[in-house]
C-alpha cells in the first residue's frame, strides 16, 4: 500500500517539474510555452506521468507489456528530471542572494540557456543509459580455495548470472547475448542466482523461444539456480507490490519454463557434484514471506556435509554472509543488488550491504555478488554494467 500513500508526493513532484518546465519553455521555446504548443507538451507529459497507473490497470496483452515498458523508462527518467530540476532551482535561489542576480546569468536568457543545457544533458544521459542497458560485459574473478578441488590442480570455471528479469524489458535479444557469452567461456557449471523472472510470467514475449535459448547454455555439470524475490506473479505499481490475502499461489508456468530451459531449481537443498564439491541453493527470504514457506538457516542447510570438500552456496540476496561462513560455506554466489543499477544508487548501496557487488572475503568464505545480467524496472544502466561473471576456482593440491 506504500504506492497509494506516496501518490500525493508523486503528484506534487510532477507539479513542481511542470511549473519549471513551463517557465523554461516560455523563455527558450515560446511556441511551446503557451497555447496549442503547451497543450501538446502537457498532454505528452501527463501521458508519461500517468503511465505508472495505466500499466497497472491494463490487463490485456500485448498492450500491458508495451505500457509497462514505457512506464519503466519513465520512472527512471523521472528520477533524473526531478533531481536536475531541484538542483537548478537551488542554484537559481542561491544566485538571487549574490551580485550575479544583476547579471545576464539570472535573466530570462540565462534561464533559457541553463534549462536547455540541462535538458540536452539529461536526455544524453538517459539515452546512454538505455543503450548501455542492452550491453552485457564479462567480469572475471580467480578464487583460491583452501580445500582440494577433487581433481588435483584442476581449475573449475563457473559462469554466474543473476537478475535476468525476463519480462517486458528483457527479452530474447538480451538472453541470446547472455547465452553466447556464457558459451564462449566454456564453463564447467552455470549458476543463476535468482530473479529469472520479473513478477509477471505473461509479460514474457515468446517464453518458449526464450526457454530454448537458455537451454542452449553448455556446461559440464548443467545449469543450477535458486529463486529470487521477483520470481513470483504479483501486481506492481511503481515498483511497489500489493499483498495477497492467504499468500501468493505459485504459477505452474514457471516450472514448465525451467524444465524447457534445462535449469535445475534448488529449494533449500544440497547436491554433491561429481564427487568433487557440494552445491547448495537457498530459498529467498522475501519470496517465502509471500508464499507462506519457510527456509533453513545456514547451519541447518549445510549440516552433515563432508566439509573436506568445497561447499558452494547460491543465495539470491547476500544477507547472511557471516552465518554462511560459520556454517562451512567456501563460496557464496549472489545477485539482487544490481550494484545500484543507476548512479548514484551504486554509491548508497555500500551503506546497506556488506558486499554490495564484486568479490569480497568474509572470514574463510568468498562472497561474489554480480550486478546482474539484466535489469529491474527502468531499462537504464548508468554507472553500472550488465554482466556475466566467470569464476576460475582453484582448489589446493589433493596431496
Amino acid at each position: 500500500m506504500a504506492a497509494v500513500f506516496l501518490a500525493p508526493l508523486y503528484l506534487l513532484c510532477n507539479a513542481y517539474i511542470v511549473y519549471w518546465m513551463i517557465r523554461w519553455l516560455r523563455a527558450a521555446v515560446p511556441a511551446l510555452g503557451a497555447g496549442a504548443g503547451l497543450a501538446v507538451v502537457l498532454a505528452v507529459y501527463f501521458f508519461l506521468m500517468l503511465s505508472l497507473l495505466t500499466s497497472f490497470l491494463i490487463q490485456s496483452y500485448p498492450a500491458k507489456r508495451y505500457m509497462k515498458k514505457i512506464s519503466d523508462q519513465w520512472l527512471g527518467s523521472f528520477a533524473y528530471i526531478l533531481g536536475i530540476t531541484f538542483l537548478l532551482d537551488l542554484i537559481h535561489r542561491l544566485l538571487r542572494l549574490t551580485w550575479l542576480a544583476d547579471t545576464r546569468l539570472y535573466s530570462r536568457s540565462g534561464m533559457a540557456l541553463a534549462g536547455t543545457a540541462a535538458a540536452v544533458g539529461m536526455a544524453g544521459v538517459v539515452f546512454y543509459g538505455i543503450h548501455h542497458a542492452k550491453q552485457i560485459s564479462l567480469t572475471r574473478y580467480r578464487i583460491n580455495l583452501s580445500k582440494p578441488s577433487g581433481g588435483g590442480d584442476r581449475i573449475w570455471k563457473i559462469a554466474l548470472l543473476a537478475d535476468l528479469h525476463l519480462g517486458s524489458s528483457v527479452g530474447k535479444k538480451q538472453v541470446k547475448q547472455m547465452v553466447d557469452l556464457v558459451n564462449r567461456c566454456e564453463p564447467d557449471l552455470v549458476v543463476i542466482a535468482g530473479d529469472l523472472f520479473d513478477n509477471d510470467f505473461s509479460s514474457i514475449d515468446d517464453p518458449e523461444g526464450t526457454a530454448r535459448l537458455l537451454a542452449g547454455m553448455k556446461s559440464r555439470f548443467g545449469t543450477w539456480a535458486c529463486w529470487g524475490n521477483h520470481d513470483i506473479n504479483e501486481r506492481i505499481l511503481a515498483g511497489f507490490t500489493f499483498p495477497v490475502p492467504g499468500g501468493v499461489e505459485m504459477d505452474p508456468r514457471f516450472d514448465v519454463f525451467l524444465q524447457q530451459a534445462k535449469i535445475h531449481m534448488m529449494n533449500d537443498e544440497v547436491r554433491l557434484i561429481d564427487n568433487s564439491f557440494y552445491l547448495a541453493g537457498r530459498k529467498d527470504p522475501q519470496r517465502i514471506e509471500k508464499t507462506g514457506e519457510t527456509r533453513l538457516e545456514p547451519a541447518e542447510l549445510l549440516e552433515g556435509l563432508n566439509h573436506t570438500l568445497p561447499v558452494i552456496v547460491i543465495d539470491h540476496q547476500p544477507r547472511q554472509l557471516r552465518e554462511l561462513a560459520a556454517a562451512g560455506a567456501d563460496l557464496d554466489l549472489s545477485g539482487h543488488t544490481h550494484n545500484g543499477q543507476v548512479f548514484p544508487g551504486n554509491l548508497f548501496l555500500r551503506l546497506m550491504w556488506k558486499n554490495p557487488c564484486g568479490l569480497k572475503k568474509v572470514g574463510p568464505m568468498y562472497s561474489v555478488v554480480t550486478s546482474g545480467a539484466g535489469f529491474w524496472g527502468p531499462g537504464l544502466r548508468i554507472g553500472t554494467d550488465n554482466e556475466v561473471v566467470l569464476l576460475e576456482v582453484c582448489g589446493s593440491s589433493d596431496d
